[in-house]
């Protein structure tokens, strides 16, 4: 009962250490990242979600099986975050000490400036992209995409 009861707990904790992705994963994986996609058939539009691990998207298109690539109507970025190594910090301030014998009041202002070294800008969320959906056609489709310099496909499979 007790071993039972360890491997539950463990099963637990180590279910809150991974990370969801989405089903459609690129022919080839490239080392370092984890790409993954997913779609969604709207009215009009075809709706792709593409996880890019943090990085920034920085190209995408639809190939339909007759070779004819789309480019998408409309991008969705997730909001950038800075993951910065280190910083340089210049600062200014000054001060004055008034008072006499026993007592005083100090007063100071100051002006700083931080200049991150090696920043690296990351993005917090998935990239959704919106294709028109009578210019791409029926499933299968190839999504190109360029993250991190690296052009990839995966390819989105009929439901």
């Amino acid at each position: 009962m007790k071993l039972t009861t360890c491997l539950f707990a463990l099963m637990i904790a180590l279910t809150g250490c991974s990370r969801a992705t989405l089903p459609y994963k690129p022919v080839t994986q490239p080392s370092g990242v984890s790409l993954s996609a997913d779609y969604v058939l709207l009215a009009d539009r075809l709706r792709v979600e593409v996880d890019t691990d943090g990085y920034r998207l920085e190209d995408a298109q639809i190939t339909r099986t007759d070779n004819v690539s789309i480019r998408p109507q409309t991008i969705e970025q997730p909001p950038t975050t800075s993951a910065s190594g280190s910083s340089f910090g210049i600062g200014v301030g000054g001060g004055s000490f008034s008072g006499g014998r026993g007592g005083g009041v100090g007063v100071g202002t100051g002006v700083g400036v931080s200049i991150p070294v090696g920043s690296d800008t990351r993005v917090a969320g998935n990239t959704v992209l919106y294709f028109p959906l009578d210019q791409v056609g029926q499933a299968p489709w190839r999504l190109t995409v360029r993250v991190a310099g690296a052009t990839l496909d995966i390819v989105l499979l009929p439901r």
